[in-house]
């Protein structure tokens, strides 16, 4: 990435979210992706701080499926979030969330892929609530949990004002 995508992270097809951030005056925007992972959770491990500007940062959508993307040298992240099939993502919390791959359509309920290193999950559950998704930023938390609904889980939150 590079910090003219990052400056520009969430550009929006007319008929997805209806988002679109573009940077605004700010002295201090918030850029930051955290993570903290249960024993035994996967695919992200352990717990992680993420922030703007030592980490590259970038937010948007794409096709009604949010995208959160983490570059920290050789390390990488994609989480993304959409909403069950014939909904558009809105602030609100989002429960039962099972994996969605990069290219498959919109399920029944909300969706979730979890990237990292190259691994993935493939039997994702997970709950997710947005605080906020408007052309400002966005404000969300998850938990995920891969291989069963009730197995070790990771915590995450993403804040991010462009």
């Amino acid at each position: 990435m590079n910090s003219l995508r990052r400056a520009c992270v969430v550009l929006s097809a007319a008929a997805g979210l209806g988002l679109a951030l573009v940077p605004v005056a700010s002295a201090d925007p918030v850029q930051t992706v955290d993570y903290t992972s249960e024993a035994g959770a996967g695919p992200l491990e352990g717990s992680a701080h993420y922030a703007t500007p030592g980490d590259e940062i970038a937010v948007w959508e794409y096709n009604g499926v949010l995208k959160i993307d983490v570059q920290s040298g050789l390390k990488d992240m994609r989480v993304e979030l959409s909403a069950p099939a014939g909904e558009t993502l809105h602030t609100g919390t989002y429960t039962g969330a099972r994996f969605r791959g990069q290219s498959d359509p919109a399920l029944s309920t909300p969706g979730i892929f979890v990237y990292t290193g190259g691994l993935s999950c493939g039997d994702d559950y997970a709950d997710f609530t947005i605080d906020r998704l408007d052309a400002t930023g966005v404000d969300l938390t998850f938990v995920h949990r891969c291989g069963s609904p009730d197995g070790p889980a990771t915590h995450g939150q993403v804040h991010f004002t462009a």
